[in-house]
């Protein structure tokens, strides 16, 4: 079984995060990300949280699926506005993802 490499992974997430942008982001946070998203955005693989199988109502693990953060960082470089949590399967032809938008 292949599994998708780092950099896969964050484009898999990256391009389905913008498909639905416009659709579950507020307007104002469309604005925000895409003004600020070349300086200070970031797609940052991240341990699972353990609210997915509440989420997902399925049980998750790390050694089937992954969980990247994609928002703006701080002056310090930290992922501090995160627009989706974005959960993929590593394996390479899955293409299951599920995204958590963020609200206001």
């Amino acid at each position: 079984m292949r599994l998708k490499t780092e950099d896969e992974l964050i484009d898999f997430a990256y391009d389905a995060f913008l498909e639905d942008a416009q659709k579950q982001l507020s307007p104002a946070d469309q604005i925000l990300f895409a003004m600020q998203f070349e300086d200070r955005g970031a797609v940052d693989i991240v341990d699972l949280g353990s609210d997915w199988p509440a989420n997902v109502a399925m049980g998750i693990n790390e050694n089937e699926y992954c969980e990247l953060h994609i928002g703006l960082v701080d002056d310090n470089d930290l992922l501090n506005d995160v627009f989706g949590r974005v959960l993929v399967k590593k394996k390479t032809n899955d293409k299951f993802i599920h995204i958590l938008w963020k609200t206001e």
